[in-house]
Formats: C-alpha cells, sequence, structure tokens
C-alpha cells in the first residue's frame, strides 16, 4: 500500500499547477496512442489485456501478458499533421515496466512579421517520451504510475515539461471485468514559451469500466473524463449563431445538465467475430457537441475499427469522425516474440 499512496500523493501535488477541463499546453499529451483507444472514442483506462499502447491510458495496465511485446502507431490526424508512436514493454523485478516515444508534426507554416510581411516557413512540432511501471498489490488489484516528458517547438518558440499518472485497475477473477481509476498529465510548464508565461497542463482525473457478457460475442467499455471539472462546455448555452441558415435569429438554449453529464463520458464496443478478428465501434458526446455542425451534423463524434492478426503481427486499424467529410486515421502494428515462438512449435 505504501506503493500506491506514493504515487497518489505525487499526482495530487502536481495538481496544484494543472488547469481543470479539456485546455492546456501539449496536446500530444491528449493524442490516442493507440487504435483500439481510438475506435474506442478517444479513451480506455480499464482494458487489462495485452495492448502495450494502452499503458499511456492508465500505466496500471501494464502487465506480464505485454512482455518483450512492442507496438507502431501511425495516426493521419488532419490534413498535413502527422502522429506517430513506438512503444515497448518488459517484465522487470516485482513489475512491468514500459517506454513509449510518440510525436506530433504539424507541417511547416507560413510566418509574418507584426507589419503582415512573410518571413518563410517555420516548424511545429512536439515530442514525448513515456516511461512507466506497475505491479500487483494484491490478487486483481494493480497499481501504476507513468512519468512524461514533452518537448515542443511551435516556430521560435521552445517550450519542454514533465506529468505524471497515477492509476489503479480492479480485474475479477473469471477476467470478465475490471474497473480502473487514474489521474493523467498532472505536471508543470519546466521552459515556457515565454519567459515567465508559464501554462497548464491538460490535466484530467478519469474513471472507467471494462467488460464482457460471459455468453455474448461482445465486449463494452465505458470511460467518465475530466470529472474534475463538472461542466465541460465552452459556453452555457448549446446554440450561439446570431442566424441560423435561413437568415432567422437563432434562440440561444442553456445546455441541460444531461448534456453536461454526458459530455464526460465515451462508449466503446467490440464485436469479437473469431479469435483473430474483432470490429470496433465507439461514441464521444464532448467531441459530437464541439465539432458537429447544427444542420447535417453526420457521424461526428463516432469512431469504429477493425482488429486482426496477418502472420502473427496484430493489426488494429480505427477512423474517427471529427467533423463532416473528415475522418482521422490510425494504424497500431504490434508483435511479441512469444507470438512467433508459438508459430515455430506448431511445424
Amino acid at each position: 500500500m505504501r506503493f500506491i499512496a506514493v504515487i497518489l500523493l505525487l499526482a495530487f501535488s502536481c495538481c496544484a499547477y494543472a488547469q481543470l477541463g479539456g485546455n492546456g499546453v501539449y496536446r500530444i499529451l491528449l493524442q490516442p496512442m493507440g487504435a483500439r483507444q481510438a475506435a474506442w472514442g478517444g479513451y480506455c483506462n480499464a482494458y487489462r489485456e495485452n495492448d502495450v499502447t494502452l499503458f499511456s491510458q492508465n500505466p496500471a495496465l501494464l502487465n506480464n501478458q505485454m512482455n518483450m511485446r512492442s507496438a507502431l502507431n501511425f495516426n493521419t490526424h488532419l490534413k498535413g499533421v502527422w502522429t506517430g508512436n513506438a512503444i515497448f514493454a518488459k517484465n522487470i523485478k516485482q513489475g512491468t515496466g514500459g517506454l513509449q516515444i510518440s510525436f506530433i508534426d504539424y507541417g511547416q507554416m507560413d510566418a509574418y512579421d507584426d507589419g503582415g510581411n512573410p518571413e518563410g516557413e517555420i516548424p511545429a512540432n512536439e515530442t514525448a517520451v513515456t516511461a512507466g511501471f506497475a505491479k500487483e498489490l494484491k490478487p486483481g488489484l494493480y497499481a501504476g504510475t507513468n512519468i512524461k516528458f514533452v518537448y515542443s517547438i511551435l516556430g521560435p518558440y521552445i517550450s519542454t515539461g514533465a506529468a505524471l499518472d497515477a492509476g489503479l485497475v480492479w480485474k475479477s477473477k473469471d477476467s470478465l471485468f475490471s474497473a480502473a481509476a487514474v489521474l493523467r498529465n498532472a505536471g508543470i510548464q519546466l521552459l515556457a514559451y515565454s519567459p515567465g508565461m508559464h501554462e497548464p497542463l491538460p490535466f484530467s482525473a478519469e474513471l472507467g469500466i471494462n467488460f464482457k457478457p460471459r455468453h455474448m460475442p461482445s465486449r463494452f467499455n465505458i470511460t467518465a473524463h475530466n470529472l474534475q471539472k463538472p461542466d465541460l462546455t465552452y459556453s452555457q448555452f448549446l446554440r450561439t449563431n446570431a442566424i441560423d441558415l435561413s437568415g432567422q435569429p437563432a434562440v440561444s438554449k442553456p445546455a441541460p445538465l444531461g448534456d453536461k453529464i454526458f459530455r464526460h463520458f465515451t462508449f466503446g464496443t467490440e464485436l469479437l467475430l473469431g479469435k483473430n478478428f474483432g470490429v470496433l465501434l465507439g461514441y464521444n458526446h464532448q467531441r459530437r457537441k464541439e465539432m458537429a455542425p447544427d444542420v447535417r451534423p453526420g457521424v461526428a463524434g463516432y469512431s469504429w475499427g477493425l482488429q486482426f492478426r496477418i502472420r502473427r503481427i496484430q493489426i488494429t486499424y480505427a477512423s474517427m469522425a471529427y467533423f463532416p467529410g473528415f475522418n482521422a486515421n490510425l494504424f497500431t502494428f504490434s508483435a511479441s516474440p512469444s507470438d512467433f515462438e508459438v508459430k515455430k512449435q506448431s511445424r
């Protein structure tokens, strides 16, 4: 119990510098690091299996099934914006450790001086390194912590920061149900973009459950995020336009309590169609409310994916609808030496 007390104390002490809600610097800390997470609405902190990409969501998800497992992820996030990461996990003394290196490249941007004169192009990118560790406190109860370092370049401005995650996972004896609690991205800017102007990191307090009905070929995932802030709306009104598309004045409607509560939740499900094939579906209500237009919102906020194996390599693909006509796509390739050992023994 001393282990969990230490990591939670460190996380809460860092929260004094963390901004409540979904704002903050270093957007790389909020990017889905794996396709399963992306397909399930962007959050997944209670799925404690062999998906090594998920320990960035909750360090307590690191486990001995991930020993020597590695993963590569690539994401066409927005037009001209690329993200990716490399992840590796290994069993070590008294637990499991993980290492992740991730990046987001915003591409080249046109620069102008105060008078509007062009000054060429400037780069914008962020890199993050995450080291994690998890151990079993007692049968079925696991705890973990991540330490993160971020290096950010926005044109001529450079910033660095450090963050901490602390998480718990409880898993039932039959492995059909798990529940999680995690504090993510509690930290500070070590070097601000502008001297003396330190900004908060995107801190989030989260809860989650993951369960598979015993006699159903499906799995369900529910995550509650940003619980430290009751109201996630940028405005108290669902509509703020002065006029609608017909030219008539639009009536602003206050966001109801149910909508404010629902914004904290993401939902995911997996249809298991075989040992090595599954279909993933997800929904993020906050994303839909922020990105979908009032007229023809389409499938903004929804996501889907596929998981399958090819020659002992596990491949997961996800597509996330941000707004009508545009989807972000993410590919995950994962394997471990044990996968290939099984193939040799079967000859």
